[in-house]
């Protein structure tokens, strides 16, 4: 530890926090056991205790859940993301951006999933990764009849 630094004492409470969850169109803060989620996105409103802040430092914290769904993301946790942070900018306070995910869940109906074609960058070569997802158009006809896909 250097001189300057000896004299400081730890706060007795380093953080306070609320989970706040999404509850119809209202993000809501709630009290709740880890795990009790029910989506792969989650947010808290903490308050900080430093020595630079004894008082503490209100932030939001938004996560990834891995252990839901592999922290996969889907459009249950973009809301999350965006209701927390639409809070975050309200309050003028950080946002920290925690992130354990696995990627993108599509959140598609079977039957479109079925028909997707890739196109690759190099279809010799699928590691060098692909352009876009995209239908033929006799897929699309097949499907859109059925209102599982719009364009």
């Amino acid at each position: 530890m250097t001189d300057q630094h000896e004299n400081i004492i730890p706060p007795a409470q380093v953080v306070d926090s609320v989970e706040l969850v999404v509850e119809g169109d209202n993000l809501i803060e709630m009290k709740r056991l880890p795990g009790e989620n029910d989506v792969g996105m989650v947010a808290w409103k903490m308050k900080l205790f430093t020595p630079e802040y004894p008082g503490g430092r209100d932030v939001i914290v938004i996560s990834n859940d891995i252990t839901y769904q592999i922290g996969s993301f889907g459009p249950k946790e973009d809301i999350v993301f965006l209701k927390a942070s639409e809070l975050a900018r309200k309050l003028q306070i950080p946002r920290i951006y925690i992130a354990v995910n696995s990627g993108a869940r599509i959140g598609l109906a079977e039957e479109v999933k079925a028909l997707f074609k890739i196109a690759w960058e190099d279809s010799d070569a699928p590691d060098k990764g692909f352009k876009y997802l995209y239908l033929t158009t006799e897929d699309f006809t097949k499907v859109s009849s059925m209102n599982s896909v719009k364009a």
